[in-house]
This record gives C-alpha cells, sequence and structure tokens, in this order.
C-alpha cells in the first residue's frame, strides 16, 4: 500500500466512516485520531481537548487566531496548542508559507488569551475557558507546544520546524512546533504506534556517567544496579523526555498539590543538604545500560536504552519543575536508584515490578498492561464470538477488540487489496474498539462518569485497578456473556453519542460531548435501577442496535446533563474540570427523572439479570477446567514425569505432589477417561509450587 492508497483508505474509512457512525463533523473524527498518535509519539501527558474558535477579522485590539484543539499541563508548565489542515481533495504541499501561517494563529490565540478576549466571549465555549485559565496561569507557563496535523504531505523545501521564544511584555516563552503529515500517519500505523525508545547519554547532559555498583543477583531475565544519581540529571532528562520516561509508571506528576510532592519542594529549597537522606529514592528500568570502568570510580553507566521511571516519577519531576519554578539550584542532591535491566520484554516482569515498586504508596492507581489475562481473554472472545446477523447483512461480522496498538492495522499493510477487503467486510473498522475505549464503556455503565470525564488514560487506569480486583476474587465474572453485554454497551454508548449530536441544544454549542455522553449514560443506568430494572444489554447483543424506545429518554436526560454542566452556578469555572469531580456526579444523578413507560417494558429484572449471570459464571468456571485439562494432556506423560524426577531431586515434592502428578502421567496415558476438578486442582497447585522454587 503506496502513500496514496493509503491516504485515501485513511479519509474514507477511518474518518468519514467514524464521523457518520458518530454523526460527527470529519475534522472533528481527524483531530481525535491524530491526537491519539501525538499522544503516543510525542508523549503528551493526556489527551487533548477539541476546542474550536477562529477569529478570522483582527481588530486593534486582538489578532486574527484559530485553535481545534489543546492541553494546558501546569504539571510540565507546558501548553499544548493544535490546529488542523484537513483536506479531503487532491493531496497538497505544506510550505513554509502554510507552516509560519498556521503557527501563527496559533500563537495569536494565546496572544489573544493574554489580552483578555475572552471577557465578550461565549463563556460556556471551551477555548474561551481555555483562554481564563491561560490567563489565569501564565507565569506557570513555559512552553508553548505548537502542533500542526494535516492529510496533506510537508514540502521537502520546510527545512527547519525552529521557532524563535515569544515574548509578550516581560514574560518570555519557549515555543517549539511538530507537523504531523500524511506520511507521519502513515509511518505510524505502519508500526503499530509503538513508541521510539529513548537512548540517553549521559554526557549529553553534562556528566561523564553515573556510579554504580552491579548487584549479585543476575538472572536470565534481568540483572540489577544500585546507583546515586545527580538531581540535576534527573532534571535534565525530564525537562527534555518529559512523561517518555514515565510510560510504565502507575501514576502522573500531581504538581505541589499534594503534602508528598510539597515536601519535596520545601526539601530542595531548604534543606538541600537533607534531601538523600529524606527521599526514598527512584526504581528504573532499561533495555540495556552501557557500563564502563574507571580506575578511580569503578564502575559507571554511561548510556541508558529506555529509560523508565517505574517509581520516582514524582521526584523526579518535582525537581525538573522546582528548577524551572524556583530556579532552584540542585548541585549538591544526590538520589539513590535502583535499576533493573531487562533481558527481555516479559510483559508479566514489567507490569509486577511497576506493581510492587510502588506498592508501598498510597497511589492506588494500577498500570495499564494489555498483557493481562482479562484483556487476552476479552480478545480471544472477539476473535472468535460473531456477532448475530444484522438486519439486511448476509455476513457475519466479528467485532474487534484491539488489545494492543496496532493490532488491526498490521496486517492490512502486508494484504493484497482484494485480501484486504475481505478482513474488512468481517472485521469492519466501525467494529473497533480499543482497550480505552472499552475502560470508557465500561465505567460509563457503572455509574462512573466523573472517571471517563478524566480521559482515556486515567479512565482506563481506575477501571484497571478495579477489573484486578475483581478478576482476583472470581475471574469466572468476566465470560462470554460480560462480552456480550460489553459490546451492548459499546453499541448503546455510540447510539447516545448520535442522539446527542442531533439535538438542537448541541448543535448550537457543540462542546462537552464526552461528558454529555458518559453522564448521560450513567443518569440512563441509574433512572433503570430506581424503578427496579436493569438494561438489557444481551438484547442490544442480540439486535446489534439499540431499540427505538430508548432515544427519547436519551435526549430528555442528555438534556438535563447538558444544563447543570453548564450551570452559571457550578462550584468549578472551568466545565471540564467540573466533570471529572465526583460532586458533578452527585448533583447530576439526584435530578429527579422517571423513565418512559415504553422503556421500562423492555428493561429486564434484576433477578432475571442475576439467572444469566449466575449460568454464564457456571459456564466460564467450567471452560477454565476444561483449559487446565486439556493443558495437562498436551504436555504429555514424559513431560510430568521429568517434573517428578527435578521435584525429588531438589526435595520440592512430597508424597502428595508426587501422587497427583501420577495422576497427569495416568490421563496422559488414558489410563483415566478424565480429571476430576479435585485432580485439577492438585495438579495446577503442584505446578504453582515448582514455578515458587525455580523449576519451569
Amino acid at each position: 500500500m503506496d502513500i496514496l492508497e493509503f491516504r485515501e483508505s485513511y479519509i474514507n474509512e477511518d474518518i468519514n466512516a467514524e464521523a457518520v457512525n458518530t454523526s460527527r463533523y470529519p475534522v472533528e473524527v481527524f483531530i481525535d485520531n491524530a491526537a491519539d498518535i501525538l499522544k503516543n509519539d510525542y508523549s503528551l501527558i493526556t489527551d487533548m481537548s477539541q476546542c474550536f474558535y477562529s477569529f478570522s477579522k483582527g481588530t486593534r485590539a486582538y489578532k486574527n487566531m484559530h485553535i481545534d484543539a489543546a492541553y494546558l499541563d501546569l504539571a510540565s508548565n507546558k501548553l499544548d496548542l493544535l490546529c488542523a489542515d484537513y483536506n479531503e481533495g487532491e493531496i497538497t504541499s505544506i510550505t513554509n508559507e502554510v507552516v509560519n501561517r498556521e503557527s501563527q494563529l496559533l500563537l495569536n490565540f494565546f496572544e489573544n488569551s493574554l489580552k483578555g478576549f475572552f471577557v465578550s466571549a461565549e463563556q460556556a465555549d471551551p477555548a474561551v475557558q481555555l483562554a481564563r485559565d491561560i490567563r489565569l496561569n501564565f507565569r506557570d507557563i513555559h512552553t508553548i507546544h505548537l502542533f500542526i496535523v494535516s492529510t496533506n504531505k510537508l514540502s521537502k523545501s520546510v527545512k527547519k520546524l525552529d521557532l524563535p521564544d515569544y515574548t509578550f511584555q516581560e514574560h518570555t516563552f519557549k515555543v517549539t512546533l511538530d507537523v504531523l503529515d500524511i506520511e507521519g500517519i502513515y509511518r505510524s500505523k505502519l508500526a503499530g504506534f509503538e513508541k521510539e525508545q529513548i537512548t540517553i547519554k549521559c554526557s549529553d547532559f553534562g556528566i561523564d556517567g553515573i556510579p554504580c555498583i552491579k548487584a549479585n543477583i543476575e538472572t536470565d531475565q534481568y540483572e540489577s544496579y544500585l546507583a546515586i544519581v545527580p538531581g540535576t540529571f534527573l532534571a535534565d532528562i525530564y525537562k527534555k523526555y518529559s512523561s517518555a520516561l514515565l510510560e510504565s509508571n502507575v501514576r502522573s506528576f500531581l504538581k505541589f498539590n499534594g503534602s508528598v510532592n510539597k515536601g519535596i519542594r520545601g526539601t530542595i529549597l531548604n534543606e538541600k543538604s537533607r534531601f538523600f537522606t529524606y527521599n526514598n529514592g527512584i526504581s528504573t528500568t532499561a533495555r540495556s545500560v552501557t557500563v564502563v570502568s574507571d580506575p578511580v570510580i569503578g564502575n559507571m553507566i554511561t548510556e541508558f536504552n529506555d529509560l523508565q521511571i517505574i517509581n520516582g516519577g514524582q521526584t523526579t519531576a518535582t525537581l525538573a519543575a522546582t528548577n524551572i519554578k524556583n530556579n532552584a539550584d540542585l548541585s549538591g542532591i544526590f538520589v539513590q536508584m535502583k535499576l533493573t535491566v531487562l533481558k527481555d520484554a516479559d510483559p508479566d516482569l514489567i507490569r509486577n515490578i511497576a506493581k510492587y515498586a510502588n506498592s508501598q504508596n498510597k497511589v492506588k492507581t494500577a498500570d495499564l498492561n494489555s498483557s493481562h489475562p482479562f484483556y487476552v481473554r476479552m480478545e480471544d472472545f472477539s476473535r472468535k464470538v460473531y456477532a448475530p446477523l444484522a438486519s439486511g447483512s448476509l455476513v457475519q461480522q466479528l467485532w474487534f477488540f484491539e488489545r494492543a496498538r496496532g493490532q488491526y492495522e498490521q496486517p492490512l499493510m502486508q494484504m493484497t487489496k482484494t485480501q484486504a477487503n475481505n478482513y474488512k467486510l468481517t472485521r469492519p473498522k466501525s467494529m473497533k474498539f480499543t482497550l480505552t475505549d472499552l475502560a470508557k464503556y465500561m465505567n460509563a455503565a457503572n455509574m462512573l462518569p466523573h472517571y471517563v470525564s478524566w480521559g482515556g488514560e486515567v479512565n482506563a487506569a481506575h477501571f484497571h485497578n478495579e477489573m484486578e480486583k475483581q478478576w482476583n476474587k472470581n475471574d469466572a465474572v468476566f465470560n462470554e456473556l460480560f462480552y456480550k453485554e460489553l459490546i451492548g454497551k459499546k453499541i448503546l454508548f455510540t447510539k447516545i453519542e448520535n442522539v446527542i449530536s442531533d439535538q438542537q441544544w448541541y448543535q448550537e454549542n457543540r462542546a462537552y460531548r464526552p461528558q454529555i455522553v458518559a453522564y448521560t449514560f450513567s443518569k440512563l443506568v441509574l433512572s433503570a435501577k430506581e424503578v427496579h430494572k436493569e438494561i438489557n444489554y444481551r438484547q442490544i447483543w442480540d439486535l446489534q442496535s439499540v431499540p427505538e424506545e430508548f432515544e427519547r429518554d436519551i435526549a430528555r436526560i442528555g438534556k438535563i446533563v447538558f444544563d447543570k454542566i453548564n450551570d452559571p452556578n457550578r462550584s468549578t469555572a472551568n466545565v471540564e474540570t467540573y466533570c471529572k469531580k465526583q460532586e458533578c456526579w452527585d448533583i447530576i444523578s439526584k435530578v429527579p427523572y422517571l423513565i418512559s413507560d415504553e422503556l421500562r417494558e423492555i428493561l429486564i429484572s434484576p433477578q432475571e439479570k442475576a439467572i444469566e449471570e449466575t449460568a454464564a459464571k457456571k459456564e466460564q468456571k467450567f471452560d477454565n477446567g476444561l483449559f487446565d485439562e486439556i493443558a495437562i494432556f498436551n504436555k504429555g506423560a514424559d513431560y510430568w514425569a521429568s517434573m517428578i524426577e527435578r521435584g525429588k531431586s531438589q526435595l520440592v515434592l512430597n508424597n502428595a505432589d508426587v501422587f497427583a502428578l501420577g495422576d497427569a502421567i495416568k490421563y496422559c496415558q488414558m489410563q483415566y477417561t478424565q480429571l476430576s476438578k479435585k485432580q485439577i486442582k492438585a495438579i495446577t497447585d503442584v505446578i504453582a509450587k515448582l514455578k515458587e522454587n525455580g523449576i519451569e
């Protein structure tokens, strides 16, 4: 697939099809799509929010300006501003003239914000609220990062994207610019959104290396080092790479709001000599390191490949922020570091390092690791459970759960046009959903719209944490019925998006759709519960559509939500911030609403739902047991005999353990027609025991 073929497919199938499916403008879909790429390739901390604003008739007071999306990141002292150059016609060149014009319009928005253009503008407009936040916090902004995203191609005549610093009155702001053109989008899709690994050379940051001691615990999977790292080095690499260093961390930087961060900052400013004593240090991982031997110092790490701060992200970010904001001298500050160099990319090992490195802290957020068996199981269902034939369709189709980025796109890149068409026929892009999408549907259905309002990463982390608790308690809950109901929730979520988009009150503003949809979904679920009913997601799965009885209630509830989040008397001025608060959901949940009789008729009782769920759990438990039995058989008698021999030689197995593995041998030799649940459990317990003692 060449670039022009990709562009045509991307615009028609990724953008326009999604726009039709969600009742949105194509440019809105494009911005979200591009922002997703930017988040991964440019390490944006969170999702950008769309905030269209254009002013083309300049005045003496305010210049022409244009903006399509933005994110104000006070934790990193950075403002991200984005404009979209969306073109569905013939591909054109993005020239220096285009780059300069679009960049200037973005900077003009920033300048006009500082001058207060928002005073006379519509206060509910997201761009206006952003402008107010910029004006309020401009002293904390040090970098303005401009993004131009386009379906056109960057001209080869554009050699540099460097921009001069921007000065307003006595304040100077560093300006950076990135252009994501159609070739960049193509490369990202082709690469499956895999993040390029960062190589950090100590010499680039003013030091020869970092003295270290290699721990005597090397294994086939990893090796470990202990080191003392200069605070200046940590601050400098964070300033350059920001959140790319924290990708495996289970938390975001919480600014100086929390007591821990305030304490770190206070120690830096007032008790620098005691920083090493007071601070717990950081835990890190790397894919590889370069270690050299110095005759005086000993071993030194001079280079890191894919360095990740697993625990201690807040220490690192606070060092950088205090240096920037307070001009703090970090010389003489040192931080202890534990480094695990991973010899392979075992996702479970990485996930557990992050989990246990943070287990001593109060932070509850779990990292998002797509290798968790829950996501693997959902992926498995999505590859084998065909959806019922939709009305008028002759082809059974699969909903496609993209557990890891690029799973859907990667096969297409290697297919012929005929193969690709067949692939898309049974797996339409409109039926694809991601890990963050899954979390969004689930938390909205679980009446947690304030978490959904935080955006993809934060919301997914919360869902992951709660899911993992349930998984550890009883994984049979996550069965085929759960999967079908998940798809039912996705279909309902999309329906709510479409109904909201068609409402006149939304068309007049076109703002805060993600928040309105999430809150409408949760309020609909709550309203059903208040009349002792449940939404029948299995029915939605069977129909592959939402019954028309839902539409009137969705529209009415959506208007309630719209009015409440735009209430001028709300406690928080910024609507997006307000929607992230539990308080917002508490207020909306208490607004009286009685669902229509028509909708009530097609809902099910909690008792009916409980019966379905109980049967599904039993079936999943049976499937789990069957899987274990098949796995035991597939190992073969020789394997189990060798396990007995190794376990006995290392004094790991007792007589009961040997007897259990003897049952496995007999089953493989077909002396038993099947194994009982008790036998399977005994065998799996012995397997766990062997693994704990290093016998694989």
